[in-house]
């Protein structure tokens, strides 16, 4: 059952970049953020799709992602339904082969004039969406000059990469990021489905293998065959439709913390690590839905050991130790101890094979004050958990 509304609103005007890591970053509460895409920000607010193909370079073909009828993306759906899934080799993590994640289809190229005209339902092709994938650095890097870069209020932190999502009606899958999100919402509204960390053990049931369809554009069907069957494995998406759970995880959806919460032209979503979150568009009344996510460096990371159905463990990202120092979030009386298991967590890093460091979930107890955890418990955890890295790592060879 959906809550109230829970997410606060505050004006960037009473906020400065320090205080925003103090009181939301550190916290790991997200916040929308008004008045903070003027000036500046004023030509992008103003896009229609008529002018993104005006601003586009002559010829330009961008990669985009048809969608299904309705605007969904991705869904579970049973491997049965696909060609060779029963027959496929086993992926590390998966504990149900009988299901998949599914992909509308990999991203496809067309003339910028015909994404246009797809937001505005003409033309042969289906529904798409230009949904992220670094597209700031190819397929739209033009709009770039039509805006003034990341929001100020996260220059505290450190910026990652920016990306583009246009199109028109749109619908996500429950699913949550790897970075801290600035979620600048330039035209038409998004409505987010929110449920916090706490909830991932009860949205999480081993890793999903993706499955990708192929968008016919003889007949514009979506077909399924074998060679969609992928060797991904992800954990960062939900087991379950959250709207229409099977039996076996009705009394897990039944206990979920759902927040709806509207995200309006203008406003910036501040969405934190590890928040899981479903997206609908609310496309202008012109057809487009535009938005940019910045994204930053986590405040925490994860360990997680890719053959692993379950989270890792949570610890402190050591790229923020000196914002913490100066901000008083922490104790860094151990500076050895802190040095040693900053030193742990980049030879995991380099350890690709064994281990992937994403964002952390945060459960229902813990918050942010775990900056102040012992460092020499820190680095012992980093130890061990290196150390089953590099088991798993031989294991492989």
């Amino acid at each position: 059952m959906c809550s109230e509304e829970v997410v606060g609103r505050i004006s960037v005007r009473d906020l400065d970049p320090d205080e925003f890591v103090r009181r939301y970053v550190a916290e790991n509460t997200p916040v929308i953020i008004t008045d903070a895409l003027e000036g500046g920000w004023l030509e992008a607010r103003a896009w229609t799709p008529e002018r993104l193909a005006e601003l586009a370079p002559k010829g330009l073909l961008v990669r985009v992602a048809p969608l299904m009828a309705d605007g969904r993306d991705k869904w579970i759906e049973s491997a049965e339904l696909w060609p060779g899934a029963q027959e496929a080799e086993p992926l590390p993590g998966v504990l149900h082969a009988d299901r998949v994640l599914a992909v509308a289809s990999s991203r496809i190229e067309v003339p910028i004039e015909d994404f246009v005209a797809s937001l505005s339902g003409k033309g042969s092709l289906p529904s798409l969406y230009a949904d992220g994938a670094h597209n700031a650095k190819h397929s739209f890097g033009f709009l770039a000059s039509t805006t003034p870069g990341a929001p100020d209020i996260g220059s505290s932190l450190l910026f990652r990469t920016v990306n583009f999502w246009l199109g028109g009606l749109t619908l996500s899958t429950l699913h949550f990021d790897n970075f801290e999100n600035l979620f600048a919402q330039l035209v038409g509204e998004k409505e987010f489905e929110l449920c916090p960390p706490g909830d991932t053990s009860k949205l999480v049931d081993g890793r999903l293998r993706k499955v990708y369809a192929s968008w016919c554009s003889e007949d514009g069907s979506f077909q399924r065959s074998a060679s969609g069957i992928s060797t991904e494995a992800v954990l960062n998406y939900a087991a379950y439709d959250i709207h229409a759970p099977p039996k076996e995880y009705a009394e897990r959806a039944s206990k979920l913390r759902r927040t709806v919460v509207r995200v309006r032209a203008g406003e910036i979503l501040y969405l934190p690590f590890g928040w899981w979150h479903q997206v609908r568009a609310v496309p202008d009344e012109n057809g487009l839905c535009a938005s940019m996510a910045y994204f930053f460096d986590p405040f925490f990371v994860r360990l997680q050991p890719k053959g692993l159905t379950k989270v890792g463990p949570l610890l402190p990202n050591p790229k923020y130790r000196k914002l913490c120092e100066r901000l008083h979030l922490g104790d860094s009386s151990d500076e050895e101890g802190e040095s040693d298991a900053r030193g742990k967590v980049d030879a995991a890093r380099k350890s690709k094979e064994a281990v992937d460091i994403v964002s952390p979930h945060i459960d229902e107890e813990s918050s942010a004050r775990l900056w102040r955890t012992d460092n020499r418990y820190l680095g012992m955890l980093v130890v061990g958990i290196a150390s089953l890295a590099l088991v798993l790592a031989l294991k492989k060879k």
